[in-house]
């Protein structure tokens, strides 16, 4: 969910390079403009970035 990460990424306190392309992609994912999978990748490198990607 779109929404759920977007709170999530707001947490976070350190905002790298990824974190911004994860930020921007959430606004383009939330007006539909990009595939929730897009956005998920990128979600998910911000989070590898930061060391806060859990497990599978």
């Amino acid at each position: 969910r779109v929404d759920a990460a977007a709170e999530e990424l707001l947490k976070w306190s350190n905002r790298g390079p990824k974190w911004r392309l994860a930020a921007e992609a959430c606004l383009s994912a939330m007006d539909g403009k990009m595939p929730g999978n897009d956005f998920r990748l990128l979600f998910e490198a911000a989070a590898d970035e930061e060391q806060m990607l859990l497990p599978d």
